[in-house]
C-alpha cells in the first residue's frame, strides 16, 4: 500500500491552487472526485504518484490538513519561500527528525518543510 491522495480543504479554490502552482511550484494535473458531488483539483507534486487534491469544505465539517513536505535543503528552500511570500511560525530548527520549519497555506492547512537527518551518522 502507498498513499496517492492528501485532501487539502479551502474556502477559496482559485486562492489555494495559486499557493500550490505559483508559491510551492507544484502543478495541477486534473480533476478527480474523492467525496460524494464534490469535485477536487488535482495538484501534482514533485513524486510520481502522489497528488494533493484542494477541496472546498462549505460545511467546515473536514479538518484542516497536517502536510509534511520533504526538502534536500531546509535553509534554501525556507529562504526561496519566504521570498515567494510564505510566512512561516518559525525559523528552521532542529526537530528529532531532522531541521524544519513549519508555515501555513491561505486555508489554514499547516506545513512542516523537514530536511530529514540523522544524528547519529557523521555527514
Amino acid at each position: 500500500m502507498k498513499i496517492k491522495y492528501i485532501p487539502v480543504f479551502t474556502n477559496d479554490i482559485e486562492k489555494q491552487v495559486a499557493f500550490f502552482t505559483e508559491t510551492l511550484g507544484f502543478e495541477v494535473y486534473g480533476k478527480k472526485n474523492l467525496l460524494p458531488d464534490q469535485e477536487g483539483i488535482l495538484i501534482k507534486t514533485n513524486s510520481p504518484d502522489f497528488f494533493i487534491v484542494v477541496m472546498t469544505d462549505p460545511d467546515k465539517k473536514y479538518v484542516r490538513s497536517q502536510i509534511i513536505i520533504n526538502s534536500y535543503d531546509c535553509l534554501s528552500d525556507y529562504y526561496n519561500l519566504k521570498i515567494a511570500g510564505v510566512v512561516f511560525f518559525n525559523e528552521p530548527h532542529y526537530l528529532p527528525m531532522g531541521l524544519g520549519a513549519e508555515f501555513s497555506d491561505p486555508s489554514g492547512n499547516q506545513y512542516l518543510l523537514i530536511e530529514e537527518r540523522s544524528y547519529n551518522n557523521p555527514v
